[in-house]
């Protein structure tokens, strides 16, 4: 079955998801425990978790610009996006504190935390924009078919093309929107007719 430049993304975004609170759990549990087997785990977890991250929010770029949204999605889009850049900062710095300790620090668990509960918060506003707005759904009109062509149909030179250019243009978008002050809009937005107020 081809698979779309679109669809990259939600097929990596199941791995942040696990590694991080596995990551996470696993020192946590073996603080408790003195269990230094999971510690060891944790700390080498962690790293992967923080490239999973990475290569999730690549691929996010690349869907932004494939994808169609409204003013309600675009703004979910926004927050989701903004959030993932501030879960790759906290998962990098986490990787490289944790790689440096043989045992995680309480500082470094309640970090740790706050991170598994981003990711899934992050993970339900993805969900959100395409379960209720059907943005990336091709009978939604939720894409944009030149963005996001068919692999391998279209060739996978053409669907490496597109995901570079898609990249390119989401960092401007995510620049100007950023400098336009829109950062968070899904948390700070007035209900919209249809839309539950946010939290």
């Amino acid at each position: 079955m081809p698979m779309r430049v679109h669809e990259v993304h939600p097929a990596l975004a199941h791995f942040p998801v696990a590694l991080l609170p596995t990551a996470v759990a696993a020192d946590l549990i073996g603080t408790l425990t003195d269990n230094d087997s999971l510690m060891e785990m944790g700390r080498q977890l962690m790293p992967v978790a923080a490239a999973s991250v990475a290569a999730t929010g690549i691929a996010g770029f690349a869907a932004q610009e494939a994808v169609r949204t409204s003013d309600a999605s675009h703004d979910l889009l926004v927050t989701h996006r903004t959030l993932n850049i501030g879960l790759l900062a906290l998962s990098v710095g986490l990787a490289a504190i944790r790689a440096r300790s043989r045992r995680p620090s309480a500082g470094y668990l309640l970090a740790g935390l706050a991170g598994a509960a981003l990711v899934t918060y992050s993970g339900y506003l993805g969900g959100r924009m395409v379960y209720t707005h059907g943005v990336g759904v091709t009978p939604a009109d939720g894409i944009e078919p030149e963005r996001t062509p068919e692999m391998p149909h279209d060739g996978f030179g053409r669907a490496a093309r597109a995901s570079v250019s898609n990249v390119g243009h989401a960092l401007r978008h995510t620049v100007q929107e950023m400098a336009e002050g829109q950062i968070a809009p899904r948390l700070q937005e007035r209900p919209t007719a249809g839309e539950p107020a946010a939290g």
